[in-house]
């Protein structure tokens, strides 16, 4: 019997703290790959076959021209994540859902399967 693979999520964060409690909170559901930039998150898109990535909004080398546009073709889906509350109006206003930190993991965890589950909707 083929066991079904995880869930693979990318998640953009260059906070430590953050990301390893992100990363922590997800690996029991789902396979994680980590980076902290803007440019090595495009690049591992581009290698990658992931299900959905979490990309923090206040990257060091912030949120690269290519990396949303990659994502949208490549068919991955992207959860928002940004803890600056002059971005919350910026970010309410595009078509990408949102957290806003501080987040609890279970609204986190809530947020990705239920975008996990409308990807697998749309995909039919």
């Amino acid at each position: 019997m083929k066991v079904a693979a995880k869930p693979r999520i990318l998640v953009v964060e260059d906070d430590l703290l953050v990301s390893e409690v992100i990363v922590a909170a997800l690996d029991d559901d789902f396979e994680t790959a980590l980076v902290e930039t803007s440019a090595a998150a495009a690049e591992r898109l581009s290698g990658g076959n992931f299900d959905l990535m979490l990309l923090d909004c206040t990257l060091p080398d912030g949120i690269g021209e290519e990396l949303l546009p990659g994502a949208d073709a490549l068919g991955v889906p992207v959860l928002l994540m940004s803890g600056d509350p002059s971005r919350v109006e910026r970010l309410a206003a595009q078509a990408r859902p949102f957290v806003l930190k501080p987040f609890t993991l279970t609204e986190l965890v809530d947020a990705v399967e239920e975008m996990l589950s409308a990807r697998s909707r749309y995909r039919g």
